[in-house]
């Protein structure tokens, strides 16, 4: 027989857990985010997911560069080895309707360590104010797995690109992705920032020069 006491504590626990899970899921999405660095005029910021300890990572920027060459530059897959970090292969496997495009990329990781490889499904749009938004998710339905690489499944990202009235754009950009291989989730926080940061310095250099 469970003494009263003994229910007692387990009621309280529980309604604690319960009243901790409400007041997170109240907090708003945007308050989350913790600023942790700014460089060459990017701002970065992490967040742990909700129901992960995996980190997710933002940068906020503004281009030098009107909201049309920013979106040719992100809509040029085969360009993607110039600008993505430690890409060595990016191929267009279909596009779905013009709003929607698959495409496939090789990244190169260091020894010991395999290569990844990464099969994505982005969506883009504009919105009524001419906001520019990609939406862009892992897709694994496809035809290029290779045992040669660790394939990664758990990648997410947005874009969302505004002009502004003096000819420039604010690049507001948020990710989630796992390496996967089995690396612990501590080492993977820990270098979170370093690839998607030299991806956006990268990124910005060469849209500012095929101006």
């Amino acid at each position: 027989m469970v003494a009263k006491s003994d229910m007692f504590h387990f009621l309280v626990g529980i309604f604690f857990s319960m009243s901790v899970m409400i007041v997170e899921a109240q907090v708003p999405e945007e308050s989350r985010w913790k600023s942790v660095n700014q460089e060459d005029g990017i701002e970065v910021f992490t967040k742990v997911g909700r129901n992960s300890d995996l980190k997710e990572i933002r940068f906020t920027c503004t281009v030098k560069a009107n909201l049309e060459q920013v979106v040719n530059l992100l809509s040029d897959v085969p360009l993607y080895t110039e600008w993505v970090y430690k890409c060595v292969s990016s191929i267009r496997l279909n596009t779905v309707h013009p709003n929607e495009t698959n495409y496939y990329v090789v990244l190169n990781f260091p020894f010991p360590l395999q290569d990844r490889d990464l099969a994505v499904k982005s969506k883009h749009w504009f919105d009524s104010l001419g906001v520019y938004h990609a939406y862009s998710v892992a897709k694994d339905d496809f035809l290029y797995k290779n045992d040669e690489y660790v394939h990664i499944s758990e990648f997410k990202s947005t874009w969302d690109i505004i002009p502004k009235p003096n000819g420039e754009v604010f690049i507001d950009y948020k990710a989630l992705s796992n390496p996967g291989g089995n690396l612990p989730i501590w080492l993977v926080n820990l270098a979170i920032t370093k690839g998607p940061l030299e991806t956006m310095k990268q990124f910005i250099d060469l849209v500012e020069r095929k101006k």
